[in-house]
């Protein structure tokens, strides 16, 4: 293989460059302008940024100033503004306050007068309720047999009732009430007992109205020698018992001792110089020995003491019919029926004082009228 012949490489020599014609020459004083030229446009443009720097700066300090004036002006009024609104908003709440002490204030002072009322009310109930008890304590089977006090009894023992606190005395007694007023009387009888043999030592009071109880039971139902026992265990128990004395002296008369029951009249009135029924039944007892003059008097004493007592004028009444008296008779029974338009026995004893003054029709409408009341009455 044959080698390519080499080729020559033709050098172009470079100019010689004459430093001194490159110091002293024109293209050296042209570059120099040129620099000169860039120069002064730097200058310029550096100017010209200082400038616009400069300008930017002012625009900020002049806003930072205004900034700074805005909030210097406006923090002290915004300051002024929220204090005044926290101010009014605190006025108003102080007055709220206020207005909520005050009326607190009225409200316990409302609830301090009711809580006083209340307790003036309480204590009148407690009052009213230890009354109430105590009447109850009292209470005998011929108090339940009068018809002036039944409605009485009635609202008593329902205001009992109410009290979530009821002995078993009063409980007792109330039952006694049920029983005697559904006509029960056996039942009642033996409720009574049960009082006395449980009151006994402990109640003897209780246990001597207990007693007298069973006696007057006994008595309406004309049991008249159990009714005379239980009474004489009643005055045992209580001696100075003025009912239970007079109440034995109704029986003693039933059975025909009438001194014995003058007796025990006078030992009721002793007892208890008040005591009007005493008065009527020594009357009565005394009527019996054909003593009318003295009767009267006792019926007198009766009215007296008693003067709306219906039975005294109408005891009256028989008396002075009995001395002739008719139409002095006739007035007491008036009054009798006067106090009391049901009570039969007087328009009885009326009818039989007109018969007597030979009032034979008006008589008749008396007598009539009274079979009326007694069918009425279940007599």
């Amino acid at each position: 293989m044959k080698e390519k012949p080499k080729e020559k490489i033709e050098q172009t020599p470079e100019s010689p460059i004459d430093e001194d014609t490159n110091r002293s020459g024109k293209k050296p004083e042209a570059e120099s302008s040129v620099s000169l030229t860039i120069q002064q446009q730097f200058n310029q443009l550096k100017r010209e940024y200082l400038n616009d720097r400069s300008n930017s700066m002012n625009r900020l300090l002049v806003f930072i100033c205004i900034v700074l004036i805005f909030f210097t002006v406006m923090i002290p009024i915004v300051t002024g503004i929220a204090a005044y609104l926290v101010y009014e908003r605190f006025a108003d709440m102080e007055s709220q306050m206020l207005n909520r002490v005050n009326e607190a204030k009225n409200q316990a002072t409302e609830a301090k007068k009711h809580a006083n009322a209340a307790a003036q009310s309480l204590k009148k109930i407690k009052e009213h309720q230890a009354k109430l008890k105590e009447v109850i304590s009292k209470l005998t089977s011929k108090d339940f047999s009068n018809p002036n006090k039944v409605e009485i009894f009635k609202t008593t023992i329902e205001d009992i009732l109410k009290d979530p606190v009821i002995s078993l005395e009063d409980k007792a007694i109330i039952e006694t009430y049920k029983l005697q007023n559904a006509g029960q009387i056996p039942e009642a009888i033996e409720k009574w007992r049960s009082i006395a043999n449980t009151a006994r030592g402990v109640n003897n009071n209780l246990t001597a109205r207990a007693f007298f109880s069973i006696g007057y039971l006994h008595s309406e139902q004309n049991e008249n020698d159990p009714a005379l026992s239980a009474y004489d265990q009643a005055i045992e128990l209580m001696p100075n018992f003025a009912e239970a004395y007079t109440s034995r002296g109704v029986v003693k008369s039933k059975l025909g001792d009438t001194d014995a029951a003058i007796a025990d009249h006078d030992e009721a009135i002793r007892l208890k110089p008040d005591f009007a029924e005493a008065y009527i039944n020594r009357g009565t007892a005394k009527r019996t020995l054909d003593k009318h003059e003295e009767a009267i008097t006792d019926f007198d004493e009766a009215i007296r003491l008693n003067p709306n007592s219906a039975t005294a004028y109408t005891h009256r009444g028989v008396s002075k019919s009995a001395l002739g008296e008719h139409q002095q008779a006739i007035t007491d029974y008036n009054e009798a029926i006067r106090l009391n338009p049901n009570f039969a026995n007087a328009y009885i004893h009326r009818g039989a004082a007109k018969r007597a003054l030979g009032q034979r029709s008006a008589a008749e409408k008396d007598m009539q009228k009274a079979l009326e009341l007694a069918k009425q009455q279940g007599k």
